[in-house]
């Protein structure tokens, strides 16, 4: 059984429509509503992918719930694995360090930057069975707070040239491919952004070289 940071229940639960009882959410994944938010207290990954399920079942636009979960991501709230990503030269030294330092977060997913003649893939890798409502709100979350932390960060406007998707389409591709401003990509080999190699080379707009060893050395003593 994996885990999964309790920020993400708070981040999808406060995106979920206000008619929606949240406080008992909270409790039916052991998450104290009056407790501060905590990326380092953890929920299974069953008991998370099963509240965002009920939710978006619940929710009146709960098609576009794991969307507007994503983009309401900032790096502040990741704790140090947020301010290393914002810290980093430029978008590939952020996004190299999510693939580093994804397991301060989750055990069960995990991120890899791979090169391509058409520009860098950001790949998110996580098992499990695409048929499953939870686990694909859960990824196309974290696809959209990858591109939303991606535009905190970036001195150059932030958009993917395409999103990629291992599961199938949700009924209709209008609203996420109106939330990404590119072609999403349904079906396919692979959960993933594609990035210009140009947008990942434009420098982060505080990009600080001894900062961002700081909480390198900070987040290897985590995973340690």
């Amino acid at each position: 059984m994996g885990q999964i940071t309790s920020l993400f229940v708070h981040k999808v639960i406060a995106q979920a429509d206000d008619s929606l009882d949240k406080r008992a959410y909270l409790e039916t994944v052991g998450v104290d509503p009056d407790a501060p938010v905590d990326p380092s207290v953890m929920v299974t990954d069953t008991d998370y992918y099963a509240l965002f399920a009920d939710l978006a079942r619940a929710d009146p636009n709960g098609i576009e719930l794991s969307l507007r979960t994503g983009a309401s991501m900032r790096c502040e709230e990741y704790g140090a694995f947020g301010l290393a990503w914002k810290s980093a030269p430029n978008l590939r030294g952020s996004c190299e360090r999510a693939s580093r330092y994804a397991r301060v977060l989750t055990s069960v997913a995990a991120y890899e930057v791979r090169e391509a003649d058409e520009g860098i893939y950001m790949h998110l890798h996580r098992g499990g069975n695409r048929g499953e409502l939870g686990l694909r709100l859960s990824n196309e979350a974290t696809i959209a707070s990858i591109a939303a932390i991606s535009q905190e960060v970036s001195t150059s406007t932030f958009r993917a040239q395409a999103i990629y998707f291992k599961h199938g389409e949700p009924g209709s591709v209008v609203a996420h491919e109106r939330h990404f401003g590119c072609p999403v990509h349904f079906d396919s080999d692979r959960d993933a952004l594609l990035i210009s190699h140009e947008t990942m080379q434009a420098p982060n707009a505080v990009g600080d070289p001894g900062i961002v060893r700081f909480f390198d050395a900070h987040l290897d003593e985590e995973l340690s």
